[in-house]
């Protein structure tokens, strides 16, 4: 249940902070990015500890919280709009790579899934919230650079559960 609450919690963290851009070198991402590298390999942690219903009951409830969060905090629509979206299909996305999977180790199930998952939502996200209100070449970078962090924290989030989750080495 604790897994849970924190992919629920990051979402909103995400969401709360994704029209605030960062700028690292030439790498340019959105601070809510910094919290989806963790979300993807939570949401992964909870599919090893609960069925498809579960998962697809958590996606949604993350959904319904960030869009009463969102709302109550009078973010924009396009922002709310574009999470729900985003959220949604790229959660549905991962959930279903990683139970095509479930054969491999956790390892591959969660990059895999990642692989797909990360750029859908980066993409969605950025150009249904940002489309006709960031130039063309700033939600092109924070596109890039979004990604790249996304895969980055997710790496690691990966090796740290390689270390820490037992029988993450093995197919469940």
């Amino acid at each position: 249940m604790l897994y849970i609450l924190l992919y629920i919690l990051a979402i909103l963290a995400a969401n709360l902070t994704a029209d605030d851009i960062l700028t690292v070198g030439v790498v340019q991402f959105a601070l809510g990015t910094l919290f989806f590298g963790v979300i993807f390999t939570l949401r992964d942690v909870i599919h090893r500890q609960y069925n498809k219903t579960i998962v697809y009951a958590t996606i949604l409830a993350a959904v319904g919280v960030n869009a009463i969060a969102a709302a109550a905090s009078l973010a924009s629509p396009r922002i709310i709009v574009a999470s729900a979206i985003a959220l949604f299909l790229s959660e549905l996305t991962d959930t279903e790579v990683y139970h095509a999977l479930r054969h491999r180790i956790w390892v591959i199930r969660v990059l895999s899934s990642n692989a797909l998952s990360a750029p859908l939502d980066t993409i969605l996200f950025t150009m249904l919230a940002f489309y006709g209100v960031w130039s063309n070449d700033l939600i092109a970078s924070v596109i890039v650079g979004d990604s790249l962090v996304k895969y980055a924290i997710a790496a690691s989030a990966v090796g740290l559960g390689l270390n820490i989750l037992p029988g993450a080495r093995r197919a469940v």
